[in-house]
Order: structure tokens, then sequence, then C-alpha cells
């Protein structure tokens, strides 16, 4: 339940996950499995990029750095999600980073701090998706309230967690009965619905 970074919402939120979920979220977690069997973390967090410049929420200019990387939305589908992780992991890839072909194509090994590892993030900077500035606390004025609305959706929804001390993630209130795939839904409605201002 990650993407293509971590494990599947990790850095490069792969492909599909829960983090296909909201990319926004880029949920990260442990301890469990998901419905195909493998690990999954205990522990989910908004990790966002430094957003573009001119996002609708944004209070800041972002860095020139940031500069031509592609922007994604809450409302972002899954296929332009995927399809800009997929470009950015397949940079690594060919950069020479370490990949974890056993969780998919798009699966960058996050352990990898190799100096090759370290010239191919650098090298393909310029690819790698800006999170909404929604998910930014720099951005989004709203952040730890939109969080704490965040949680209790998910709360609501059946799974069954709560929120870091910091507002940085969430875990699990023990072993979730909750499936991936529902885990996946439920994130991704109640990111749009919390994120998106529609409880304020």
């Amino acid at each position: 339940m990650t993407h293509p970074t971590s494990t599947r919402r990790g850095r490069v939120l792969g492909a599909t996950a829960l983090l296909s979920g909201v990319a926004v979220l880029l949920l990260t977690g442990c301890g469990g499995t998901d419905d195909d069997g493998s690990e999954r973390q205990d522990v989910a967090s908004l990790r966002s990029e430094a957003p573009a410049a001119g996002g609708a929420t944004s209070a800041s200019a972002a860095p020139a750095a940031d500069s031509g990387r592609p922007q994604l939305r809450l409302d972002s589908s899954d296929a332009e999600r995927d399809r800009y992780w997929h470009v950015y992991a397949t940079c690594l890839k060919d950069h020479g980073h370490k990949m974890l072909p056993q969780r998919g194509p798009d699966s960058v090994d996050d352990t990898d701090q190799s100096p090759t590892a370290k010239a191919a993030t650098k090298a393909c900077a310029g690819k790698l998706p800006l999170q909404p500035p929604e998910l930014d606390r720099s951005t989004n004025p709203h952040y730890d309230d939109d969080y704490r609305a965040y949680v209790k959706c998910l709360n609501r929804e059946g799974l069954k967690v709560h929120a870091l001390p910091d507002n940085s993630g969430w875990t699990y209130d023990g072993q979730t009965t909750m499936g991936n795939a529902r885990q996946i839904e439920v994130d991704k409605s109640c990111t749009l619905e919390a994120f998106g201002g529609k409880t304020r």
C-alpha cells in the first residue's frame, strides 16, 4: 500500500496504489499484509514536494528548481499520476538506481544510497512529480485542520487509525481487516474531502 518510491506510495507512489491512492498521500505503511500477500507498513504519511508556482493555494512561489516538474492535483486521475511516476521511475532505472522488480516495474529501492543512486536522483529531479499544494504545510494554511479532518474521515469509513502527534502521518489502531483496494478507495475519497476544502 504505497507508491513507487517505497512500496507503492513511497518515492514513486508507484504506479497504482494507495499512495496510486491520492499520490497526494504517498502513504507508507508496515505491519500486516496486503490483499496480494505483500508486507504492508504501519505508518502512513502525506509526503509532499514543493508545489509548483501558481498553485491555487500556494502561499509562496515555488523554487526555480521546481520549474518544469509535473504538478499533481488532488483530483489527478490514477492514469495521469501513474504516468508521471512511471516516467520518473524509468529515469531513475536508466541512470542506474536500484529497483525492486518483485514489487513492480516502477518500484524504486529507497534503501539504495549508493553514489550511482544519488547521481540518478539528481539527474531525474526535473521529472519528480510535485504533490498537490494542499498536501504541503508550507502552502496550505489549513493543513493541520485538514489533516485532522482526513484522519476523522478514515475512521468514519472504517479504517481505524490515529494521527501522529505532528500530523505527518498516521498509524493503525491494531490489525486492520480492510483490504488494500478498499483502503486505497477510502484514502482517495477522504483526501479529496478533507484537503479539497469540503470540511471548511
